[in-house]
C-alpha cells in the first residue's frame, strides 16, 4: 500500500508541473452565505451538498447545516420558496434540524408516492439515516396554500445509518432509490415504495432483486478496497452507479482527508463491480459525480470526480478529476486560466446545466456549464456556481 501511494504522490507532482494541454476553465461564483464572494448573499446557504432539478426547474440544493432546501434559478436568483427538511426525531429538541445531503428529482407520476396520486417531487438523504420527499401539495400548513414548504420522512432506520448521497436506478424497468450509508460502510436501496430490498451476489444477469432481508452486504462490494472505506456518494451515469469512497476511522463522524484517500467504483444497478477507477493522490475524499456535457471543452463527456477533502486544505483538496469512462482512465485535472488545477474548497456537488434546443433555459442553466455547490471552511461556508471552459482555448473532447 505504502508503495503504491509513493507511485500515485509522484504522478500527481508531474500532473501540477504541467498543462492540461492549454484548456482552462472559468469559475463563476452565483450565491454565497459570506458577503462580497458572491453577486448574491443568502445566510440560508450553509454547507450545501446536493444539487437537482426536474426539466425546466430551478435548482434544488440541500443546505445540510440549515436543515433546508433553498431554490436558484440559473443566474444566482433565490427563489421564494424554501423547503424545511426535518430531523430524524421532530422531539427531539436537540436536533431541531434535519441534515440534508444528496437530492434527486422525480418525474414518474407513480413512482415514490406520497399518498395516492401525489409523487415525490423532489427526494433527499440525510446525515440521520432518513430519505425525505417533498411534494407541493404534501404537508401545506395549516390554513395556508401550496406549495407546501416542508418535506416529509418516507425511511427511516434505527441502527446508527448515516446517509450521505442519494441516486436512482432501473432493474427490469422498476426504479430504486440508491443511498450511501456512510457509518455502516454499505449502499442501501428501496423500492419505489420506499420499502427496503437486497440484491443477489450471484446475480449473472445483473437484472434481478432478492426481497429475503433488508439491506444486502453482498452487493455493491470491492474486495480490492483497504480497510476503513466506506461509500461516501452515489451517482447513477447511465443505469450504472458511481459509487466514490472516503476512509472512516470506527467512531468518528468524518471522513479522513488527504491525498490518496479516496476511490471510486462502478457497478450495475443491481450491485456487481464493473470497474474501479485509476487511482491516484488526485482522489481526496471524493464526492462530486457528473458526465460532463459536450460543451465542456477538452474533458467534454469524461467523468469528473470532485474532491470535498473535509473542506480543508490538504492537497488535492477541491481538485476535479477527469476519467475515461471507456476505459477507467485519470485523464488530467481541470486548471484555472493561470495553468493551476482548479480548486472549489469544500467542494460538493456537480451538475450539468440544461439541454434545451436553444441550448440555454433561462430558469435552469445552458448546457456547456457545470453548477456546483461546496462548503468550504469545513463546511461553514456556503457557495454556489458553475465551471465554464474558455471559449477562445476549446480543445475537442471525447465524444463517445
Amino acid at each position: 500500500m505504502k508503495l503504491f501511494r509513493f507511485g500515485a504522490r509522484a504522478t500527481l507532482a508531474l500532473i501540477l508541473g504541467s498543462s492540461c494541454f492549454g484548456q482552462d476553465y472559468t469559475q463563476t461564483n452565483l450565491v454565497s452565505n459570506t458577503a462580497g464572494v458572491a453577486p448574491v448573499t443568502d445566510p440560508q446557504l450553509i454547507n450545501p451538498w446536493g444539487l437537482s432539478r426536474a426539466s425546466g426547474s430551478p435548482w434544488w440544493i440541500s443546505d445540510e447545516a440549515a436543515g433546508l432546501s433553498t431554490l436558484y434559478n440559473g443566474p444566482g436568483a433565490k427563489q421564494s420558496l424554501v423547503v424545511t427538511i426535518p430531523p430524524a426525531d421532530p422531539s427531539n429538541k436537540n436536533t431541531p434540524l434535519g441534515t440534508p445531503t444528496g437530492t434527486i428529482a422525480n418525474g414518474s407520476q407513480t413512482d415514490f408516492l406520497l399518498a395516492p396520486g401525489k409523487p415525490a417531487a423532489f427526494l433527499f438523504s440525510t446525515i440521520d439515516g432518513t430519505i425525505a420527499a417533498w411534494n407541493p401539495t404534501v404537508a401545506v400548513a395549516q390554513g395556508a396554500a401550496p406549495p407546501s414548504t416542508h418535506a416529509v420522512t418516507v425511511a427511516k432506520t434505527s441502527d446508527g445509518s448515516s446517509y450521505t448521497g442519494l441516486t436512482s436506478a432501473f432493474v427490469n424497468g422498476a426504479r430504486y432509490l440508491y443511498a450511501a450509508n456512510f457509518t455502516k460502510g454499505r449502499v442501501d436501496v428501496y423500492d419505489s415504495t420506499f420499502q427496503p430490498v437486497r440484491f443477489s451476489k450471484n446475480d449473472s444477469d445483473r437484472n434481478s432483486a432478492d426481497d429475503d432481508g433488508p439491506f444486502s452486504k453482498k452487493s455493491f462490494v470491492d474486495e480490492r478496497l483497504p480497510n476503513h472505506y466506506v461509500p461516501f456518494n452515489v451517482q447513477a451515469i447511465g443505469n450504472d452507479i458511481v459509487v466514490t469512497y472516503a476512509l472512516h476511522d470506527e467512531g468518528s463522524p468524518f471522513e479522513t482527508d488527504g491525498p490518496g484517500l479516496g476511490f471510486v467504483d462502478i457497478y450495475s444497478s443491481t450491485g456487481q463491480l464493473l470497474q474501479r477507477l485509476e487511482h491516484g493522490d488526485w482522489l481526496n475524499a471524493p464526492w462530486g459525480v457528473l458526465l460532463a456535457p459536450l460543451d465542456f471543452g477538452r474533458f467534454s463527456h469524461e467523468l469528473l470526480i470532485g474532491q470535498f477533502a473535509g473542506g480543508g486544505n490538504t492537497q488535492s483538496s477541491g481538485f476535479i478529476a477527469a476519467y475515461d469512462l471507456a476505459t477507467g482512465k485519470f485523464d488530467g485535472l481541470l486548471q484555472d486560466a493561470s495553468g493551476k488545477p482548479l480548486a472549489i474548497n469544500g467542494l460538493w456537488s456537480l451538475s450539468s446545466g440544461n439541454v434545451t434546443p436553444t441550448n440555454n433555459d433561462a430558469a435552469s442553466a445552458p448546457a456547456a456549464e457545470v453548477y456546483f455547490t461546496a462548503g468550504p471552511n469545513h463546511g461553514s461556508g456556503g457557495l454556489f456556481g458553475y465551471l465554464t471552459a474558455v471559449s477562445a482555448e476549446l480543445i475537442e473532447g471525447n465524444s463517445q
